[in-house]
């Protein structure tokens, strides 16, 4: 019953006796503690922070030194007088209890025992003395906590990682002035946005998924990143790291390593789904073609297009997600509209499955994060194409059972003894017809409807590539093991088909729709200039050999009979304008220019061959149209002279550098072919047909006088004078330009309206041959496209530009 309060006793004795010995260390460790709070050792770094450490931890020692020699141990009697002192205790009841009488235990003396154990089970240890209290009668230790407290509120959210730095075994680099650091941010490409510098900034706006980099150098070792998970630094030299932390949520990211200590506030842009909605009719195209017009709105633009398809419950239910079936929409098949955030899309439907069936169709587009949009269901019969000849008619019928009902082959039988192979020997040897019986009921019936459609000599086939299109079909089908086997099947019959309705002009409508697809793929993905060429130089060739074959099986058709060749003839002549057009576009990075002319090309051949194939008339434009289309063309020639006139002017008004010769020629040649130009201009209004509007005739009449102006300003050696007027004299030029082209335009409407072609049903067609919202890049534009690839060109070699703003030119010059 007196154990614990002796042992109490011992442990308040040695504490009592200990500190002494630990008041000297104790000290040397708090003040080394706000030292490291303080930031004094990220600034000093090492050695300095590992001789302050040694030289504390020597005057903890020799403090210790002397209170430690003269420390002893609590022993069990010390503890025993304590536990007495404590509590008052007279007689020594501990050694009265342990004693024994060496004449023998008497009553007295039992007596006596008695009496101290009563006191001693009231005995009680008390709280050790104080022991610091001797030592700092100041209260300094007091003063010590508070300082360390105060120091790491102060310090925030570094205390924790100085003091980890203040105990790490690395090395501690320090000094401010070592460290340098670059930080920028990345956005993700699809967002088109450039790198922001932040430069002395240290908070930035930026939109999800973006990259916050840095460039530090002057460190030793790796720093350390607060507020993202997802650091990754990497040595890229010597004292040089660099740091990548992909932002995920917005607020504060702190990097630091010793002294150095960069906190960045970052708020990230919410970057939303696409929003698309349906804003018109779809139209079904005979070809199996659907065009849909619909508004699409992202934050950073649409990077792909589907339409999906889903049969048309009956129940009147939605169909669930994995009912509807996805047609990736090419880039290139999906074309800006009048209106803003409007689009058209074409789409071929006439392959699918459910063609000519009952559907919902909706559109999805996906941004560049991955996140997708829809529009609202729709229900309507999913167009396909109408084929007019009964063989072609057949094929596509037995195409789609087959497509409709395909599905795995029956098991093979299993191996059986050898003494029994003979059994099994029809099925080890080349015999269609087992092979045929293990094949779903729809593979079974096109080997059927083929060998029907072919049971007749090839002399009697029109197209003799189509009767051997059909055989080896059919002997295909009987001699295919499995499915995979007639992967390309639905392919093959389809092309019969096609081949079986226009014949030859089906391996050139194949060939252009794939040399189409490709050049619309790389206008949308931005493609190279010399691949960009390549491909135009195929959709160009493709196109010949299309117009072509057209004109072949119109003649075989005698569809060109009563004067349908002329319309042709104006096809032809719009088709080359178009395909100028479009390659002037692609040359200058146009892009939306190029896929306007692509989508009028495309609308341009396919009432080509309505036309060659039901004898459409009158698709040429009127006089007036041609007349004014020519002086368009005519002021886009003045107005590519004009400004090579002013560059020249500029050119000549830059002294020579490093002793190179100046621009050849001189003033008085350059003002007689400004006045040149001045007396072309006059010739093009006094020859304009149907003269010009009250807006055309000012814009061109102060064209003209500007011209004057700069040729005076020449031949004086104003040179400043002479460029200010060729630049109004430019501006001048644009105006009247863009009244021409307006008038044509209204000409052009007008004409089609007056000279609506039949298609061979006798439905009336879009006049014009270009139809939709399609429109050709007027010379104007394309004028401006030139002007502002030259203005970036001769900016992109300005010495004075700084490194952001020389690599913004670059980006723009490598979209054009």
């Amino acid at each position: 019953m007196t154990l614990w309060p002796v042992q109490l006793a011992r442990l308040g004795l040695l504490w009592e006796r200990a500190a002494p010995v630990l008041a000297g260390p104790a000290a040397m460790v708090v003040l080394y503690l706000i030292l490291a709070v303080s930031g004094l050792f990220e600034r000093i770094g090492d050695p300095w922070r590992m001789i302050s450490a040694l030289a504390l931890f020597g005057i903890g020692v020799s403090l210790a030194i002397r209170p430690a020699r003269a420390f002893r141990w609590p022993s069990a009697e010390d503890a025993e007088r304590r536990v007495e002192e404590d509590s008052a205790l007279k007689g020594r009841p501990f050694e009265a209890l342990r004693d024994e009488p060496a004449t023998g235990e008497s009553v007295l003396w039992l007596a006596h025992r008695g009496r101290m154990r009563a006191a001693l089970a009231a005995a009680k240890a008390r709280r050790p003395k104080a022991a610091w209290a001797r030592l700092d009668p100041y209260g300094l230790r007091v003063f010590a906590v508070i300082v360390l407290g105060v120091g790491v509120l102060h310090a925030g959210d570094l205390a924790a990682p100085r003091l980890g730095d203040a105990f790490s075994v690395r090395p501690l680099s320090g000094g401010a002035e070592r460290a340098l650091a670059e930080f920028w941010i990345e956005p993700p490409a699809y967002t088109g946005r450039p790198v922001q510098f932040l430069r002395e900034r240290r908070e930035a706006r930026a939109p999800e998924g973006s990259v916050l980099a840095a460039r530090i150098t002057g460190i030793s070792r790796d720093p350390r990143v607060i507020g993202a998970d997802n650091a990754e630094i990497e040595e890229i030299g010597p004292g040089v790291r660099q740091l990548r932390v992909t932002l995920e949520d917005s607020g504060p990211v702190t990097v630091r390593l010793g002294a150095f200590h960069e906190r960045i506030e970052i708020t990230l842009i919410p970057d939303h789904p696409p929003r698309l909605a349906l804003v018109a009719e779809p139209e079904s195209r005979r070809e199996g073609r659907l065009i849909l017009e619909f508004t699409a709105e992202d934050d950073y633009g649409i990077k792909a297009y589907r339409l999906l398809v889903a049969p048309d419950p009956s129940e009147g239910r939605d169909p669930a997600d994995g009912d509807w079936d996805a047609i990736d929409i090419p880039s290139g098949a999906v074309t800006p509209a009048r209106e803003a955030d409007r689009y058209r899309a074409s789409v071929e439907t006439a392959r699918h499955p459910l063609a000519g069936e009952r559907v919902l169709v909706r559109v999805e587009g996906i941004d560049g994060a991955g996140q997708s949009g829809r529009t609202g269901a729709i229900a309507l019969r999913l167009p396909e194409r109408l084929f007019l000849d009964a063989m072609a008619r057949a094929v596509a019928h037995e195409r789609r059972g087959f497509v409709a009902g395909a599905g795995p082959y029956t098991g093979r039988p299993e191996s059986p003894p050898e003494a029994s192979l003979d059994a099994i020997s029809p099925w080890l040897d080349d015999q269609p017809h087992l092979r045929l019986e293990r094949a779903p009921a729809a593979v079974q019936r096109l080997s059927m409807a083929l060998d029907a459609l072919s049971d007749a000599p090839s002399s009697y086939f029109r197209d003799r590539i189509v009767f051997l299109g059909l055989r080896t079909a059919m002997h295909e089908v009987r001699r295919a093991r499995e499915m995979d086997d007639l992967s390309h099947m639905d392919e093959d019959l389809w092309q019969i088909a096609l081949r079986a309705e226009l014949g030859t002009l089906a391996d050139a409508e194949a060939a252009l729709r794939a040399a189409e697809r490709a050049l619309a793929d790389g206008l949308a993905r931005g493609a190279s200039e010399m691949e960009l060429a390549a491909l135009f130089d195929q959709f160009e060739e493709a196109t010949r050999n299309y117009i072509a074959a057209l004109m072949r099986e119109a003649m075989q058709s005698e569809a060109l009979a009563g004067g349908a060749g002329g319309g042709m003839n104006l096809s032809a002549d719009m088709l080359q304008d178009l395909l100028d057009a479009l390659r002037e576009a692609t040359e200058l990075g146009d892009t939306e220019g190029a896929r306007r002319a692509l989508a009028a090309l495309t609308e341009l051949l396919r009432n080509m061959q309505i036309m060659a194939g039901g004898g459409g008339q009158g698709m040429g434009e009127s006089e007036m149209a041609r007349a004014l289309r020519e002086a368009l063309e005519e002021m886009g020639e003045i107005i590519g002279e004009q400004r090579g006139l002013m560059d020249e002017t500029f050119n000549m008004s830059r002294p020579p550098e490093n002793g190179e010769a100046g621009e050849e020629g001189g003033p008085g040649e350059l003002a007689g072919r400004q006045a040149l130009l001045r007396e072309r201009l006059d010739q093009l209004r006094e020859n304009m047909p149907g003269g010009m509007s009250e807006e055309g005739e000012e814009a061109l009449g102060e064209a003209g006088r500007q011209m004057e102006e700069a040729r005076r300003a020449i031949e004086d050696g104003d040179e400043r004078r002479a460029l200010d007027a060729q630049d109004g004299a430019l501006r001048s030029l644009r105006e009247g330009a863009a009244e021409t082209a307006d008038r044509l335009q209204a000409e052009n409407e007008q004409g089609g309206r007056g000279q609506r072609d039949r298609d061979p049903l006798g439905r009336e067609m879009d006049g014009g041959g270009t139809g939709g919202e399609a429109e050709i890049p007027s010379e104007i534009e394309r004028q401006r496209a030139r002007d502002i690839l030259e203005e970036l060109r001769r900016r992109a070699g300005d010495g004075s530009l700084t490194e952001e703003e020389r690599a913004y030119i670059e980006r723009l010059l490598d979209r054009f």
